[in-house]
């Protein structure tokens, strides 16, 4: 083999192996996130799923007493999940006191885990008028005695709090006001800088002048420290329902600032009766926050702090309505967003889902086999270790 035809050789193998590298780097952009489908563990129903900063995902749902069967009464646990066994642990009782599953999605319990490895906890019980907090050691193996947590703003208490929690932060927002004048109330809060040993006094959060919707639900989430979001549905003179994107500047425990974002189309709603509704918040890689609600019956997506508009997510099975959503969003940019269609105040519906790329192209559109959501539950949604997908219903 003379020079000329070794480097002929020579140059035919860089370029197979480049052209090789090529295809395995289109194949790995073009692969489609694996979902995972399970029912809640234990027979429960309303599953939160949260993943904190080091990529572990904690479940918190509820499940009725055994010895109580037929009738609706329960606890909230909390598992965290093990992805090498491909299943959640151990269930920790996380309320210190049963009480009735017949406060729906809107009244559900929310999760979130700080900075120190705590996982803290806010439900609403409507019998005392009032909501409560727990907060777990930080080795998640046991949790404290629950604690009221409104005194002052908790005239008409109908849906339920969120709460969330960023390093040593922890926010607890919720929506209070007179139920016949829901064009007069607003959104109220407590934060904590000292994950969640103690607390500031109540705050007004939002504007009276916007209203609140009051058996609509709210989500909350810290884009950065010290930066809050929370999204709402307004009642502006009883019929403005439109969803309400809020974000906050606190110094300390005060507020600094906030405001409000521009409304699109797909975030007005005017109806002059309650929706029911739930919405969802979740950061992704590049430390965007993106919100999920429904309008008119269809679930929307919002990217927050950017200017954007509001986008639709997907048609529906058949013509009926789209609730309670929920969304994660993986390190490669993949969004899934899932929901429940036809569903009445028991019955949890059908899931359906929709998986986009960080483009927003789309990836997965619908299952492929029908899964029914059980009664008084919904879905949820995280990403697991290896960027793929978990759902439970």
């Amino acid at each position: 083999m003379n020079r000329f035809t070794a480097a002929i050789n020579v140059r035919s193998s860089v370029a197979l192996q480049l052209l090789c590298l090529l295809f395995a780097l289109l194949i790995g952009s073009a692969a489609v996130a694996e979902i995972q489908i399970q029912k809640t563990p234990d027979g429960g129903v309303q599953p939160r799923l949260t993943v904190d900063a080091s990529g572990n995902i904690h479940l918190l749902y509820f499940k009725k007493r055994l010895s109580a069967p037929s009738a609706r009464e329960g606890n909230l646990y909390y598992r965290q999940y093990l992805p090498d066994q491909n299943r959640f642990g151990l269930p920790i009782k996380v309320s210190s006191t049963a009480y009735d599953i017949r406060t729906f999605a809107i009244a559900r319990a929310s999760i979130a885990v700080g900075g120190d490895g705590r996982v803290h906890v806010v439900w609403y019980l409507p019998r005392d008028n009032q909501y409560f907090y727990t907060r777990s050691n930080t080795e998640r193996s046991k949790f404290e005695t629950q604690q009221p947590v409104v005194n002052e703003f908790g005239e008409g208490l109908d849906a339920g709090a969120d709460v969330a929690a960023l390093g040593s932060q922890v926010a607890i927002v919720w929506g209070a006001g007179n139920l016949s004048r829901e064009y007069e109330r607003t959104v109220y809060g407590r934060i904590s800088n000292d994950s969640g040993e103690t607390f500031s006094n109540e705050m007004q959060m939002g504007n009276k002048d916007l209203g609140a919707c009051a058996c609509c639900s709210l989500a909350t989430n810290f884009g950065a420290e010290n930066e809050l979001a929370v999204a709402y549905r307004s009642a502006i003179e009883g019929v403005g329902r439109h969803m309400q994107a809020l974000t906050l500047q606190f110094a300390d425990q005060d507020i600094q600032s906030g405001n409000y974002a521009e409304l699109s189309p797909l975030q007005e709603w005017e109806l002059s009766a309650c929706p029911l509704s739930t919405n969802d918040i979740t950061v992704d890689a590049e430390a965007t926050q993106w919100l999920v609600f429904e309008t008119e019956g269809r679930i929307n997506q919002l990217q927050l702090g950017t200017g954007a508009q509001a986008m639709p997510v997907a048609e529906p099975f058949i013509k009926t309505r789209q609730k309670n959503p929920a969304v994660a969003i993986n390190t490669q940019g993949d969004r899934l967003i899932v929901w429940g269609e036809a569903i009445s105040h028991t019955r949890g519906g059908r899931l359906n889902m929709h998986l986009f790329a960080k483009d927003g192209s789309d990836k997965v559109t619908g299952f492929s086999e029908e899964v029914s959501i059980p009664k008084f539950s919904f879905p949820a949604a995280a990403v697991l270790p290896g960027g793929d997908f978990l759902v439970l219903y």
